[in-house]
């Protein structure tokens, strides 16, 4: 694959898939290595959400067109199935149009971001000529991957990737010893609050196991499929929580909710896209869950809004293991919330103080998302340590980070 150096990559995802990180974290890499990338707007994507139409297949056109686009990369971290419809239609729509596939075409390679089941089904539709990326991948992978020189990458993510290789070597010595698949589960103290509501994470944390002190596992999950219903959804999920729950091997189940049940909670939701994630959208629905859960402690995501509402219904419905509030994020900067960022902090300052009361403890959800966004050290530490003096002098006596 041969790089020129007026290359300009186009980074597009979807309307309804509300994962932004990876779009974000590949810009600011290849910006790093001197390339101009330009990041799909609002309603380009929405346009590849309905790509069926002609309508919006000349949307899609012109803005790779105008913005002289040669390499496309496409992340869709939902539904597989649909991810290979919409990879499918997108290609044909670039090929028939003479864009793609061409000597001499504007688009010279495309690439694809997903699910496992994803990539693989598009690594043996297009037999490799669209790269495919799972998740794992380091920076300097991903980037060559991409076709990106070595030479044009910088020498500062060279070396840090180097943690990353040496982290990714320790876990595979783990697997393919293959030791742990004869561990048992950890005999746990099973005290009085043990599974109930009155269970806290402190409690949890000071009990621990009846043997020498181990961590306590936590696990992120939410079932998302187009072809389902929202009630299949949940009843799907209400299943996985009895089952990890009768497993034993989690400590706290986290739940994976979709993008409306953050933004748009009792509300009726219409034909609005749900994002990906377990759509909840009734205390009733989080009452459920936390019984299929028992006797893990249970938290979910803070809201977009009415944030401290939120706040007050998880503690009425879940018993919540702790609160995750993320001041600067989630709003209009990252686009994931309505509120402007002042009106944010205001909530979210008030909502700390209530979680304080409650005695609660309170995660400062801050410091990576700058990191995912592309700050530097000290950014990710100052703004870690800010929250954390935030927390401190709005009442809360435990701050997990």
């Amino acid at each position: 694959m041969t790089f020129e150096k007026f290359e300009t990559f186009g980074l597009m995802k979807t309307l309804v898939d509300a994962h932004t990180m990876g779009v974000h974290t590949a810009a600011a890499l290849l910006r790093d290595c001197g390339y101009r990338v330009i990041v799909a707007p609002l309603d380009i994507e929405a346009a590849l959400d309905k790509i069926i139409s002609e309508s919006e297949q000349r949307k899609i056109l012109k803005w790779i067109k105008e913005n002289r686009i040669t390499r496309i990369s496409f992340s869709y971290r939902l539904d597989s199935e649909r991810a290979v419809e919409l990879m499918g239609r997108l290609v044909h729509v670039l090929k028939v149009n003479g864009y793609y596939g061409t000597v001499g075409a504007q688009v010279r390679s495309i690439c694809f971001a997903g699910l496992k089941s994803a990539c693989d089904r598009i690594d043996q539709e297009y037999e490799g000529h669209i790269c495919t990326f799972r998740g794992g991948e380091s920076a300097e992978e991903t980037l060559l991957t991409m076709g990106i020189p070595s030479k044009k990458i910088p020498k500062k993510i060279k070396e840090g990737c180097q943690y990353d290789k040496d982290l990714i070597k320790f876990g595979e010595e783990i697997i393919y010893a293959g030791e742990y698949k004869y561990i048992d589960v950890p005999e746990r103290n099973k005290y009085p609050e043990y599974g109930t509501l009155n269970d806290t994470l402190e409690l949890r944390l000071h009990n621990n196991y009846k043997s020498e002190f181990q961590p306590i596992i936590r696990a992120h999950s939410g079932p998302y499929s187009e072809s389902m219903s929202r009630e299949d959804c949940l009843k799907e999920y209400k299943n996985w929580c009895c089952e990890l729950a009768k497993v034993g091997l989690l400590d706290i189940l986290s739940v994976g909710s979709s993008q409306l049940s953050q933004s748009h909670f009792g509300e009726n939701w219409g034909t609005r896209p749900n994002g990906g994630g377990v759509p909840v959208n009734s205390e009733a629905e989080y009452i459920d869950i936390w019984k299929a859960a028992r006797p893990m402690l249970v938290r979910t995501y803070s809201g977009t809004k009415n944030i401290q509402k939120m706040a007050e219904i998880y503690e009425r419905t879940i018993n919540i293991a702790w609160h995750a509030l993320s001041l600067w994020w989630f709003d209009e900067l990252d686009g994931r919330g309505p509120n402007p960022l002042y009106t944010n902090l205001q909530e979210h300052i008030s909502t700390i103080k209530y979680i304080a009361r409650v005695k609660r403890p309170f995660e400062a959800n801050v410091s990576h998302h700058f990191a995912f966004r592309g700050c530097d050290d000290i950014t990710y530490i100052v703004s870690a340590f800010l929250a954390a003096k935030l927390a401190k002098k709005c009442g809360i006596r435990t701050f997990v980070l």
